[in-house]
């Protein structure tokens, strides 16, 4: 099983989040998988968007209301 990095954004508005997963893709290895959660669902689509612009695969995106979660893959 792939060990899954969790960064938590829970309480942050954009451009927190987003510049919190670049800096977390940037130190993870390729191939290695994060998983982002939060409570503003703006800035879940902002990183969705962010790591398929960067040729990352996300593997998932969920929104619950203001919740969301993502994993991505680093390219």
């Amino acid at each position: 099983m792939e060990k899954v990095k969790i960064l938590d954004c829970s309480g942050l508005v954009c451009p927190q989040p987003v510049a919190k997963t670049k800096k977390m893709l940037e130190i993870i290895n390729p191939g290695e998988i994060i998983e982002i959660k939060g409570d503003f669902c703006e800035a879940g689509e902002n990183i969705k968007r962010y790591a398929e612009k960067h040729g990352h695969e996300v593997l998932e995106f969920q929104v619950k209301g203001d919740n969301y979660l993502i994993k991505i893959r680093k390219k």
